[in-house]
């Protein structure tokens, strides 16, 4: 087998603390992950030489600056075989969203190219392999809801994720991931004291009662759409809601099917023409 098409699905941050800073400049996190069904689409063929990487989204860089070109080189010097690689994405999760598509990409290229190159590395290698190019790789690696700390390299499993119900609201805003820590740590960040955070989850509600994101106080005073997007969440019916990551994509947890169908029916009848809306579920639920 000389190509492969796989899903890479995106996630969000059901929990979010910033919980210190070290040394080499990077913030100690602790996150609460999880998959969700929407997910680009990436093609990997391998080819005789060179590395080449292309997009559907003009907001996606074609070069080496790619996160998935830095995975392809990563995972390829560990190929005894001299060949080159070409991927593809297809995009369906927002750029710059806090839904980590980039990382996810990364990793779906890492897993991809073992399986066609035969490299049998195992996947706790596959993950090392992964926090060299992008501290969210390891967790897509993983595969299922974790509980993350360090810069999110540290992955602890999730015991048990009920079937979440997720409307998504990303508001077309590019927000960067460096931009937000700066500007978090810029406004006097008071690190520690954060209560324990859960393993084990048996309904919606016991989800929804730990949301939390320390990032939201910064991004929401620039962008403040993203407060008001959280807002009319809850006046649709949503038993929570957050924006995941650094942002600007907010999600609203439902508690079944036919609310979460309303809630996207009236939404869209608000949204302004940038915005993208999405119904998901998560993908570990256990």
């Amino acid at each position: 087998m000389q190509s492969l098409s796989l899903p890479s699905p995106g996630k969000v941050n059901l929990r979010l603390d910033v919980v210190g800073k070290r040394a080499d400049g990077y913030h100690e996190l602790r996150s609460l992950m999880e998959r969700v069904s929407i997910a680009d689409e990436i093609d990997i063929n391998i080819i005789e030489k060179g590395i080449t990487v292309t997009c559907d989204h003009e907001g996606v860089p074609n070069d080496e600056s790619n996160i998935a070109f830095k995975a392809i080189k990563e995972i390829l010097a560990y190929s005894s075989r001299n060949v080159g690689v070409e991927v593809h994405i297809k995009k369906n999760i927002p750029v710059a969203a806090g839904m980590g598509g980039g990382s996810s990409n990364a990793a779906t290229v890492i897993k991809g190219i073992n399986h066609l190159l035969k490299l049998k590395l195992t996947k706790d290698k596959l993950m090392k392999i992964g926090l060299k190019v992008g501290a969210d790789v390891p967790f897509f690696l993983f595969e299922g809801p974790a509980l993350a700390e360090g810069i999110g390299e540290q992955l602890k499993k999730v015991k048990s994720m009920p079937k979440l119900l997720f409307l998504l609201v990303n508001p077309g805003i590019p927000v960067r991931t460096d931009w937000v820590y700066g500007r978090y740590q810029l406004e006097g960040a008071k690190y520690g004291g954060q209560s324990e955070v859960p393993n084990l989850y048996r309904t919606k509600k016991d989800v929804a009662k730990i949301l939390h994101n320390d990032l939201e106080k910064v991004t929401i005073k620039e962008f403040p759409v993203i407060g008001e997007i959280k807002e009319e969440m809850l006046r649709l019916g949503a038993l929570a809601s957050m924006m995941t990551g650094s942002g600007p994509t907010v999600f609203g947890i439902f508690a079944d099917k036919v609310k979460l169908g309303k809630a996207f029916e009236r939404m869209e009848k608000k949204a302004s023409r940038d915005w993208k809306i999405f119904m998901a579920e998560n993908l570990d639920a256990a």
